[in-house]
């Protein structure tokens, strides 16, 4: 039998939107790593280096769900295609070149990325089946993801051979393409034959059920919080632990994990639930990851102990993400879906700048040990909650 080609994660229209994400995030990426580097050139102090790298996070975490809710009411078409050009502007404006400019162009950003993260989202729905959707929602954070193996490194080269000045319009530059590609697909975007059909069926025969099905992403968004806080302390804290004990292997630890979130965001796509049936065990053993990752460190830095650290943290991050949002598309209204999303995304937001002051306290008043255990005891609580939540379902219906 042949498959649709909405049943294909790699269709044309499908992979428009994956470059275009890519670009996207690069561009924020390698401000992420020049922006405090000029910022400082610039005069700014350690603390007003952090208040404007801060607000990049802080506006996109508090208007994601506002974000939602205006996708949700005027449809993500024409939004994906106004926060591209909105970024290109800001990318631009960034060759203002003061500090000033610097922080009202970082927090504009986060609102840019609020709305983009949340059009691609819903735009992946309507490019593929519901078969395929944890495919392409796996691959759509995969190409968020890219950007990190080789951004870094680009970026700290970049800055010694041309000035801030031309870095800056070269990442302009990247904005203005995403736009050329971002409306290439844009042209192309019209409801797909059926889909209307289809989704009115649907809400008639869980109407009943939206208020609880709305109130089911509590769950799935306190998971990605709590996992969120654990995740923030590898990449946050580890190489200053390792460089406290004379060790220099944080550089393989992260090559480790990048190749493992790669490798099983890529080929483990298949393996990730595409329905509203709640993913129980295979979140168990991604919580299981995120337990043991922090628990090993806890116990050893030794090369073998660190690899398999790694790993497990990379099977965790690979798939914790894309099983729980592709849950989520399945459980919630469609005409609320922006909204949930939202709150989602906000959660782990909140889990990431929340989770790097808990553990940066942990580790100054007390020890990175003591942080290490405090993150696996948080990966405790949360298998646990998961177990009981199951059950709770369970008797419900």
């Amino acid at each position: 039998m042949k498959l649709s080609k909405f049943d294909n994660p790699f269709n044309k229209r499908a992979m428009w939107l994956y470059i275009v994400a890519l670009l996207f995030y690069a561009t924020n990426h390698m401000l992420i790593i020049a922006l405090p580097f000029f910022s400082q050139s610039l005069g700014a102090s350690k603390s007003g280096i952090g208040f404007i790298m801060g607000a990049y996070m802080f506006v996109s975490m508090f208007l994601r769900p506002v974000a939602g809710a205006i996708v949700d009411k005027f449809g993500s078409r024409n939004i994906f295609i106004i926060a591209l050009v909105l970024n290109a502007f800001v990318l631009a404006a960034y060759s203002i070149e003061t500090l000033w400019a610097f922080a009202i162009m970082r927090a504009l950003q986060g609102a840019i990325l609020a709305f983009f993260s949340m059009t691609i989202h819903l735009l992946i729905i309507d490019l593929i089946s519901d078969k395929a959707r944890g495919q392409g929602i796996s691959m759509l954070s995969l190409a968020s993801m890219v950007p990190y193996t080789f951004v870094p490194a680009l970026v700290l080269y970049l800055k010694d051979q041309v000035t801030m000045t031309q870095l800056l319009l070269f990442f302009a530059g990247i904005g203005v393409s995403n736009i050329i590609m971002g409306s290439g697909l844009f042209r192309t975007l019209r409801p797909r034959a059926g889909q209307r059909e289809r989704n009115e069926k649907h809400v008639d025969g869980h109407e009943e059920s939206a208020r609880s099905a709305n109130r089911s992403i509590v769950f799935p968004s306190i998971v990605m919080l709590l996992a969120s806080v654990v995740f923030c302390i590898a990449p946050t804290f580890l190489p200053l632990y390792l460089e406290s004990k004379g060790l220099h292997t944080a550089p393989l630890y992260f090559l480790t994990e990048t190749a493992v979130l790669i490798f099983i965001r890529f080929f483990g796509r298949k393996h990730i639930p595409s329905s509203a049936v709640f993913p129980k065990w295979l979140l168990v053993a991604l919580i299981v990851c995120f337990v043991l990752a922090p628990s090993l460190l806890c116990l050893s830095l030794s090369m073998p102990v660190l690899l398999v650290s790694a790993v497990f943290n990379g099977l965790a991050l690979s798939l914790l993400y894309p099983t729980l949002m592709t849950y989520i598309t399945f459980i919630v209204p469609e005409k609320s879906r922006g909204v949930s999303i939202g709150w989602f995304i906000a959660a782990a937001d909140l889990g990431t700048s929340g989770g790097a002051y808990l553990m940066g306290w942990l580790a100054d008043a007390f020890s990175y040990q003591a942080m290490l255990a405090t993150g696996a005891c948080i990966g405790v609580a949360t298998l646990v909650f998961t177990l009981l939540y199951r059950r709770q379902k369970e008797i419900a219906v």
